[in-house]
C-alpha cells in the first residue's frame, strides 16, 4: 500500500511538473514570437512594405477595410501583441511555419487570399474583425 501511495504521488508531482513546464515554454515561446513581431516590423520598415503591398491589391485592402470601422474596445483582442496570440494559439506549428515562409519568400494576391481562408476557418467572426481592425490601425494609423 505505501509503495502504490508513493507511486501516486509522484506520478502527481511529475505531472505537475510537466504541465507547468509546458505552460512556462509555451509562455516564453509566445513573448518572444509578440518581441520579434515588434521589433522586426519597427527595424525593418516592415510596416511600409505591408501598406505598400495591401495598396496593390485591391481585393485585400478592401478585406482590411472592413475593421476600418471596428471599435476595438468591443472587441475580442486590442493590441498587436493580443493579436499575435491569440493567432498562435489558433494555428497549428506547420500554418505558422507555412504563412511565415509565404510571408517572406513573397506572396502573391491568390496566396494572399488562401491565407485569408486560413484565418477565416480558425476564428471567430469577432476575432477576425478584430484582427483586420488592428491590421488596418497598424498600417493607416
Amino acid at each position: 500500500m505505501r509503495i502504490l501511495k508513493g507511486l501516486f504521488i509522484t506520478v502527481i508531482i511529475i505531472g505537475g511538473l510537466g504541465f507547468a513546464g509546458y505552460y512556462f515554454i509555451n509562455k516564453y515561446i509566445e513573448d518572444q514570437a509578440v518581441e520579434y513581431v515588434e521589433n522586426d516590423m519597427v527595424n525593418n520598415n516592415d510596416l511600409e512594405v505591408a501598406r505598400q503591398y495591401v495598396d496593390s491589391s485591391p481585393a485585400l485592402k478592401n478585406y482590411i477595410a472592413e475593421g476600418s470601422n471596428a471599435n476595438l474596445e468591443e472587441l475580442p483582442i486590442q493590441t498587436r501583441e493580443e493579436a499575435t496570440r491569440m493567432v498562435m494559439s489558433k494555428l497549428s506549428l506547420q500554418e505558422m511555419q507555412q504563412v511565415q515562409s509565404k510571408v517572406s519568400n513573397g506572396m502573391t494576391e491568390q496566396e494572399a487570399m488562401e491565407m485569408i481562408q486560413t484565418f477565416e476557418n480558425k476564428l471567430t467572426d469577432e476575432e477576425l474583425l478584430a484582427l483586420k481592425a488592428i491590421v488596418y490601425k497598424e498600417l493607416y494609423e
